[in-house]
């Protein structure tokens, strides 16, 4: 991205835990489409925990709001064989930090509160989207909302809000 076609070089951020990641260019957005989909790669093929999510898969980014989908396997689930809570939290936790670095100041921050209302279980097999909006996003602190949804049938399987510090 960048130079040629009269668009700004990509500069860098240091996405912490995760390194740098490419930045800038095409648009006002901190992250193009394409940066933002390879940030999220880089995180979920590291050695960490977020490994678990390598099969999600970006739909769509809007300033603020991006949509993902992940089919439910086996390593996603707990013993009564639906989505596991821990991931359903890490999923808050992941789509909404990526919602944040789609904003024109992209950046990470640092979770100061998350909760998520669990309402009904999805299977393995079941392809669920991932939407998270960013709900405020201030000086110091953001707000983001997080709803992951049976694909085929729209039902709420889950709901999260997530606080973020964002620092100066």
């Amino acid at each position: 991205a960048g130079g040629s076609r009269g668009e700004a070089p990509p500069a860098w951020v240091a996405v912490p835990g995760r390194g740098r990641v490419a930045v800038g260019g095409a648009g006002s957005m901190g992250f193009t489409v394409e940066s933002l989909r390879e940030a999220m790669k880089y995180m979920v093929e590291s050695q960490g925990f977020d490994r678990v999510l390598r099969k999600m898969k970006l739909l769509s980014a809007t300033p603020g709001k991006i949509v993902c989908e992940m089919k439910v396997e086996e390593e996603h689930t707990n013993r009564g064989g639906t989505l596991h809570g821990g991931l359903t939290a890490t999923l808050v936790d992941v789509v909404s930090t990526a919602a944040l670095l789609y904003t024109e100041r992209a950046v990470p921050g640092v979770s100061v509160d998350m909760n998520i209302t669990y309402t009904s279980a999805a299977k393995i097999g079941e392809e669920i989207l991932i939407t998270a909006q960013i709900l405020k996003q201030g000086r110091n602190i953001a707000f983001a909302s997080v709803d992951l949804t049976d694909k085929a049938t729209g039902k709420l399987i889950a709901q999260g809000r997530h606080t973020k510090y964002l620092g100066n």
